[in-house]
């Protein structure tokens, strides 16, 4: 069936049945702060001169993790994974699909989902296949697998993340460093990959008669703004070469960026709003994806969210890409002691530019 829309009719998706069973997170234990990075680049900082401290200042980042160069994607979100599957109920024969949202991948082909599925044991019958769509991923993979459920299609299904980013970090440094004659405005277009941190998280989403938890995933909205699809690109998403090197390099106009996002969001919110019958006061948690303090009072103004309602872990572990959000739910969870029925909304942005607005009943 076709439908018909008014031309600012958002798509949206609504679900009565969906419930996040259990989540789980692999972080690497190597930190890398960002005064260690300034003192990598000191010779260029100097050059233009820009003062120390700088990085750190205006990101709000204090540390990243990283895996080694040679850790694949599939090999930490299967530790993810496999958490999740610990704390969760369900049986590893009871999952039908299996989607890895990552923006890093072991190979151009196959998925890196195969990968995961492989290890964990899962049965022949799952849908097993890669989301990628920058930093919104993990959030489509929601939307996708909750669809699913909420159809009957499939019971429960496992979402997995797991971002690499050592290589366009290292890469990004080398770069830096070699160009004598960079400019303060290419320096600046550079330093956003050396926000990015590695990590993996796993979510399960099962129908509401196979669990017993009560985070209900209520529904969403979606915008997509296009036009600005050329303020961030970067090359290089997979980990196994078989010659020679590949050096992956990222370019983003931050600011440009991030005043755009705001804009897609005072659009995206109204409409979640009126989909799940919230106000902004009604409204107990917002995890935003985690790019750094750019992310600020006056970007949760535009976006019409109470900025006080926010919770970041950006400042321990960067810019998680793909992970970043669901893995602040996590952790959030936990640290924020957040109780049944409290109303969290996730505000996810990719660039592209695209947004992916979600509330959810604790």
């Amino acid at each position: 069936m076709f439908w018909s829309r008014e031309k600012e009719t958002p798509l949206q998706f609504k679900f009565e049945n969906v419930r996040i069973d259990s989540f789980a997170t692999n972080m690497p234990a190597k930190a890398v702060t960002s005064a260690e990075i300034e003192e990598r680049l000191a010779p260029v900082f100097k050059r233009l001169k820009i003062p120390f401290g700088t990085f750190e200042k205006l990101t709000g980042i204090k540390t990243r993790c990283h895996w080694d160069e040679s850790v694949p994607p599939s090999q930490v979100a299967t530790v993810a994974a496999a958490k999740a599957l610990e704390q969760s109920n369900l049986k590893p024969d009871q999952i039908q699909a299996l989607f890895n949202c990552s923006i890093t991948r072991d190979y151009f082909e196959p998925a890196t989902s195969c990968i995961v599925h492989h290890e964990l044991g899962l049965p022949e019958c799952a849908m097993v296949f890669d989301i990628s769509n920058a930093c919104l991923g993990f959030m489509n993979g929601i939307v996708t697998m909750s669809n699913l459920i909420e159809s009957g299609v499939i019971g429960a299904g496992i979402l997995v993340s797991g971002e690499t980013i050592v290589r366009p970090s290292e890469h990004c440094i080398k770069h830096i460093l070699e160009r004598e004659d960079l400019t303060r405005d290419e320096l600046i277009k550079l330093l956003p990959t050396l926000t990015l941190g590695s990590g993996s998280v796993a979510y399960i989403l099962a129908h509401k008669s196979l669990t017993n938890s009560t985070h209900k995933i209520l529904g969403g909205v979606t915008r997509s703004a296009t036009r600005h699809h050329e303020l961030c690109n970067g090359n290089g998403d997979f980990c196994h070469f078989h010659d020679g090197d590949f050096d992956p390099i990222m370019t983003t106009e931050s600011s440009k960026l991030i005043s755009s996002a705001a804009k897609l969001g005072r659009k995206a919110w109204p409409q979640l709003a009126e989909l799940v019958g919230w106000s902004k006061d009604d409204v107990d948690h917002v995890f935003c994806h985690q790019i750094g303090k750019q992310v600020n009072e006056a970007f949760y103004k535009e976006m019409g969210l109470d900025f006080r309602k926010e919770f970041t872990i950006y400042e321990r572990y960067g810019n998680l890409a793909s992970a970043a959000l669901p893995t602040a739910l996590a952790i959030g969870a936990e640290e924020k002691g957040m109780k049944p029925g409290d109303k969290i909304v996730l505000t996810g942005f990719g660039s592209g530019l695209n947004a992916l607005f979600l509330g959810i009943e604790w």
